[in-house]
C-alpha cells in the first residue's frame, strides 16, 4: 500500500501552495538529496556513494556550471547513475516585480543549462527557501510541468562542519524515533548540501552505514515517487521521458552496502588507490568536456547565466 507523499492535495486550488513531495511512496525507502552543488567536495561525496554501491539525488545550482570543472562533476554524477534535479532561486528570492513570462523564461533557461550537459532536462525542482512562502512562484513552476520536491528529514548539516559524526547520529535518532513512535519504518526524503561549508562530504560513509543498519533502502527520487518518466525531453517541453538509469530501466539501481570507511575522508594521503582512480576518471572526463562545454552554450544562455550570477552575488 502506497503512502501519501505530498504536503498538499495534488489538485489545483486557487491561491493555495503547490504540492511538494516530502516522503517516498513505500515504507523503508529513503531518498538522500544534496543541494546547491556541484562544488569542490562533490567528488568526495560521489566517491563515497560509489564505494557504497548507492545512488543519491543532486539538486544542481546551474550558476556554477559555467565553470568547466563543475560541469564535469555534474556529468560524472549523471553518468554514475545518480538522479539530477535543479535548485531554483528567483532573483531577490521573490517573484514580486517579475511577470509570469519573465519567471517562466528564467526557470526554462536555468533548466537548459543542465540539459546541455546531460542530454535531458530536469523535471524535479527544489526551491530556495524564502519567507514568506512564494506561492505564486510555486504554481508557475508547477504549471510548467515541473515536480516540486521538499523533504521530511532535515540533517541541518550546516551545523556539523566540524563534527560530521553528528549527521549520522541525526539519521540514527530519526530512525529510532520512527520505530519508537509508530513501531514501523517510515519513508524519507532527506536534505544535505554538497558544499564545503557543511560536514556532509566527510559524513557520507557513516551516513550510508547508518541507513543500511537501520534497514532502509536508498533510492533515487524516481523510485521514491514511482515515476518512470522523471526527466523532461527538453527544458521548454511538457513531454516527460526516462533515461537508461530511470525506474523501470535495466540500469536502475536501488539499495546500498556498508562501505569501508577510509581512515580519514578529508586527507588526500589516505585510501590513495581510490583517490588516484577517481582523479584519473575526472581527468578523462575533463578532456572530454573541455572541447565542448563552453561551445555548447549559445550566447543568449551565456548572457542569462551571467545575469543570474550577478543576481546571486547581489542578493
Amino acid at each position: 500500500m502506497l503512502l501519501p507523499v505530498w504536503n498538499h492535495p495534488t489538485e489545483v486550488i486557487e491561491g493555495a501552495p503547490a504540492p511538494q513531495a516530502t516522503a517516498c511512496a513505500n515504507p523503508g525507502q529513503i531518498a538522500v538529496t544534496y543541494n546547491e552543488g556541484p562544488s569542490d567536495v562533490t567528488a568526495k561525496v560521489l566517491n563515497g556513494l560509489k564505494a557504497s554501491q548507492a545512488k543519491a539525488n543532486f539538486f544542481v545550482n546551474a550558476t556554477w556550471l559555467y565553470t568547466q570543472q563543475y560541469a564535469m562533476i555534474l556529468q560524472r554524477a549523471y553518468n554514475d547513475g545518480h538522479f539530477i534535479g535543479m535548485t531554483y532561486r528567483s532573483p531577490g528570492d521573490t517573484s514580486e516585480g517579475l511577470t509570469d513570462e519573465q519567471i517562466k523564461a528564467d526557470v526554462t533557461n536555468t533548466a537548459k543549462i543542465i540539459e546541455t550537459l546531460i542530454g535531458v532536462a530536469p523535471k524535479y525542482i527544489r526551491l530556495h527557501y524564502s519567507q514568506p512562502e512564494d506561492i505564486r512562484l510555486e504554481n508557475i513552476i508547477r504549471n510548467l510541468g515541473y515536480t516540486l520536491v521538499a523533504y521530511n528529514l532535515d540533517t541541518m548539516d550546516y551545523n556539523y562542519k566540524g563534527n560530521p559524526d553528528g549527521i549520522a547520529e541525526l539519521y540514527k535518532s530519526v530512525f529510532a524515533k520512527q520505530i519508537d513512535t509508530y513501531d514501523s519504518k517510515g519513508s524519507f526524503i532527506s536534505v544535505q548540501y554538497d558544499i564545503p561549508d557543511t560536514g556532509s562530504y566527510e559524513a557520507i560513509y557513516d551516513v550510508v552505514k547508518t541507513i543500511n543498519e537501520a534497514g532502509y533502502t536508498m533510492v533515487r527520487l524516481d523510485g521514491c515517487l514511482n515515476d518512470k518518466s522523471p526527466y523532461k525531453e527538453h527544458a521548454n517541453s511538457m513531454k516527460f521521458i526516462s533515461d537508461k538509469h530511470s525506474l523501470g530501466q535495466a540500469n536502475y539501481k536501488a539499495g546500498q552496502i556498508t562501505p569501508e570507511k577510509p581512515a580519514s575522508t578529508s586527507s588526500p594521503a589516505v585510501n590513495a588507490q581510490a583517490v588516484d582512480a577517481a582523479t584519473l576518471e575526472e581527468e578523462a572526463l575533463l578532456k572530454k568536456v573541455s572541447g565542448s562545454v563552453m561551445n555548447s552554450f549559445d550566447w543568449s544562455t551565456l548572457v542569462i547565466g551571467t545575469i543570474a550570477m550577478l543576481c546571486t552575488w547581489a542578493f
